[in-house]
């Protein structure tokens, strides 16, 4: 028996260790730099490890939709039926508002003092000559398809974005993964549950919450591979892109990259102010959140991971973080805002056009309101929407859009840890701790002075 326990014990020291390992910060920074490596010198093992990379990336997005529908129906219900919930929604449309300014102000600022498209080199105009050049044949299809008809100009407009909103067959939208569909038919679904009598609604709910389980037993399960996965999918990246896209590029992705790091650092110090932890605590809880965002670059995919975050490492309120994390992942668009604007100053450095204040004015509002409209679409498509910036400001887009082709996997990996790590800092600042939570429903549930000295009277 002793010698059984003894056994169990240590089999349980080891798993800890490893797990330890697994999810230290050090470890992801290890396998990010050896994933560049493997991708430079040695493509074809990059190329051969990628399939199996790409089914574990699979397996992590196959648990995003039922987790987003049983949580923000739950969420929505719960809520419907708590009077003092109506606040939180408010405080969402403040912090659109707040992370776009943010969003502009910082990647314009960063993009006009640092310059990424400006080239006095004569050598690196004519590398970057050539290797648009190289791209001819991919340039011309792309111009054709960025040019829609006549027709389809006519349609488009911000009435028409919002009614494809509405799903028509929301099995239809579950089969393609429309997020945003999905996401619209949960908030009107809680509504109406949140109406039914609780006596009629309770085994619903209780299902609604085996699910919302379920989902992080086996995000917990999956997470144990994704250092391994992060590996794999950088290598395989950086051995599709070479090095000559990085070079040409590197100003843009400075940008980008310095953007994103000034989103983390203060969404961790916000984060670490709510939670009452310490910065590097923080730091540590954020690691297994990163690491999905490298491997996944999905801001819907890292849905489950912001909630067992903050739910389940920093104990903010699972009802209130459960409703505005998938709420606010399609709100507060800063990677988007953070590619429009510094990739349109780009251009226009890179084309020497000087751009006056109303011309700065334009792009800092239209990203803002252009990325709204980004939230469930890839990376590529994201960036063919820049054409429409271009187009206000009559600036060349097509060539230009060979290169931010070429680095996407770099840039779409900036733009989602910057919109990630602002809907974790958002629902941070807006949710009540549960300790929090708890104090105000027991104040809530307890009698008035007035009415207890009524009733003991």
């Amino acid at each position: 028996m002793n010698a059984a326990a003894s056994s169990a014990g240590g089999g349980r020291r080891h798993l800890a260790i490893v797990k330890r390992v697994l999810r230290s910060p050090f470890t992801t920074l290890v396998l990010i730099g050896a994933g560049v490596l493997c991708g430079l010198h040695f493509p074809a093992t990059a190329h051969a490890l990628s399939p199996v990379a790409y089914a574990y990336l699979n397996l992590l997005k196959m648990v995003v939709l039922p987790f987003l529908v049983s949580s923000v129906i739950f969420s929505i219900t719960s809520m419907v039926q708590d009077p003092q919930s109506a606040k939180y929604l408010g405080r969402v449309g403040i912090a659109v508002l707040i992370v776009s300014f943010v969003g502009v102000a910082l990647s314009g600022s960063l993009a006009m003092v640092l310059e990424p498209g400006r080239i006095d080199d004569p050598q690196s105009r004519i590398e970057l000559g050539k290797f648009i050049n190289a791209q001819g044949t991919v340039s011309t299809d792309l111009e054709l398809t960025l040019t829609p008809p006549p027709e389809a100009e006519e349609t488009t407009g911000p009435l028409t974005i919002f009614l494809n909103l509405v799903p028509s067959n929301v099995f239809g939208s579950l089969a393609s993964g429309d997020t945003i569909q999905v996401l619209l038919f949960c908030i009107f679904f809680g509504l109406a549950v949140g109406q039914v009598p609780r006596q009629s609604s309770m085994s619903f709910a209780r299902g609604l919450d085996a699910v919302y389980r379920a989902c992080i037993i086996l995000t917990n399960w999956f997470i144990w591979a994704l250092p391994l996965a992060t590996f794999a999918l950088i290598a395989d990246q950086i051995a599709s892109m070479g090095p000559e896209p990085l070079r040409l590029m590197g100003g843009f992705l400075l940008v980008m990259g310095l953007s994103s790091l000034c989103v983390f650092l203060a969404s961790i110090a916000i984060v670490a102010a709510r939670s009452g932890r310490g910065y590097w605590s923080t730091i540590k809880a954020f690691q297994p959140l990163l690491m999905v965002v490298i491997t996944t670059r999905s801001t819907v995919a890292s849905i489950p991971w912001i909630i067992e975050l903050l739910v389940e490492r920093l104990n903010f309120d699972q009802v209130v973080v459960e409703l505005l994390a998938p709420l606010q992942a399609a709100l507060l668009r800063t990677g988007a805002i953070f590619l429009y604007v510094s990739g349109v100053l780009f251009i226009a450095q890179l084309y020497g056009r000087t751009l006056s204040v109303p011309d700065l004015v334009l792009v800092g509002m239209s990203s803002a309101l252009l990325a709204l409209t980004t939230s469930g679409m890839a990376g590529l498509v994201i960036l063919t929407q820049m054409s429409i910036l271009c187009g206000y400001l009559k600036l060349p887009f097509e060539a230009a859009f060979i290169l931010f082709v070429a680095v996407d996997a770099v840039s779409d990996t900036f733009m989602t840890i910057g919109s990630v790590c602002t809907v974790t800092a958002s629902t941070a600042a807006i949710a009540p701790r549960s300790r929090e939570a708890a104090q105000e429903s027991s104040g809530m549930a307890e009698p008035l002075p007035a009415e207890a000295a009524q009733g003991s009277a």
